[in-house]
């Protein structure tokens, strides 16, 4: 009987080894992920749009039960004022967007922002635009004024864009400090969220730097096209030990207001062969 046990218990270490292993092998999987991952984050991303419809919409119920008539009157000619400088805003927004240059390499794709959450505001967004719609994995994510992040999941009907203020080793991203002419290579290193401004750390003090630079991909290591406008440059010093030089760099896009962004497909067309050759 106990020789019985001995065997049973030495299948359930056997099959907990093997489980282990496999969970191992998932977590280590390439950002691609299978149809069941690619559902609940569908899910979750319509999910949450589709929660906040109702909470503004009962919220502004709410308000409207205890303003008088009068105060009715002044929010509604307020609101209509509000109305008419958003539709401002935007229509100079898309005049701008018309004329952009940045983007004619590519088949830009139109998205809206579907979800953000707050606690992750400055990192990560969702999109409603996803594998059905070519969207692919690294894809370079950009506004009219510049690069916001890229595609690090991609779902079939919506896809994560990482920012590039997000401060995570892998989003270390390439960059190209463009000064008379000339390109001094960098890395960002991370984003200062107190001055919001990029910084780009280990450049040689034999580089020539100043503030107005300005910064744009390399299109090196990081998969992203080369020379999409990221921002200028803000501020140049020398590192605490005065090895090197430390790069503040403004972005053109305002990262913390994002709802409407355009994904790079780039036209195969485009691409350089040497560029192509090194994508295969």
């Amino acid at each position: 009987m106990s020789k019985f046990f001995k065997n049973n218990k030495l299948i359930v270490i056997l099959c907990a080894i093997i489980v282990f292993i496999a969970l191992i092998g998932v977590s280590l999987r390439p950002q691609s992920q299978s149809p069941v991952e690619q559902y609940v984050g569908d899910s979750v991303a319509f999910g949450q749009k589709a929660i906040s419809y109702p909470v503004q919409f009962v919220s502004g119920s709410v308000n409207n039960l205890f303003s008088n008539e009068d105060s009715k009157e002044s929010s509604k000619v307020k609101q209509l004022e509000a109305e008419n400088e958003r539709l401002e805003a935007e229509n100079k927004k898309y005049k701008k967007e018309l004329d952009i240059k940045d983007i004619s390499k590519f088949e830009p794709i139109s998205s809206t922002v579907l979800a953000r959450n707050p606690d992750q505001w400055m990192n990560t967004l969702v999109i409603n635009q996803g594998s059905k719609d070519g969207i692919k994995n690294n894809m370079a994510v950009m506004t009219s004024e510049g690069l916001v992040g890229r595609i690090s999941k991609v779902n079939q009907f919506s896809s994560q864009v990482d920012l590039i203020s997000t401060n995570t080793r892998s989003n270390r991203l390439s960059v190209n400090i463009q000064h008379d002419g000339k390109n001094v290579f960098g890395l960002i290193d991370h984003y200062d969220a107190k001055n919001e401004e990029l910084v780009i750390t280990d450049i040689n003090n034999k580089d020539s730097i100043k503030k107005g630079d300005k910064v744009v991909t390399s299109g090196l290591a990081d998969q992203l096209p080369s020379s999409i406008y990221i921002g200028e440059v803000s501020k140049v010093e020398n590192d605490e030990y005065g090895l090197s030089k430390e790069v503040r760099v403004k972005t053109a896009a305002n990262l913390a207001d994002l709802k409407h962004v355009y994904v790079a497909k780039r036209d195969p067309k485009t691409i350089p062969d040497n560029e192509s050759g090194a994508s295969e």
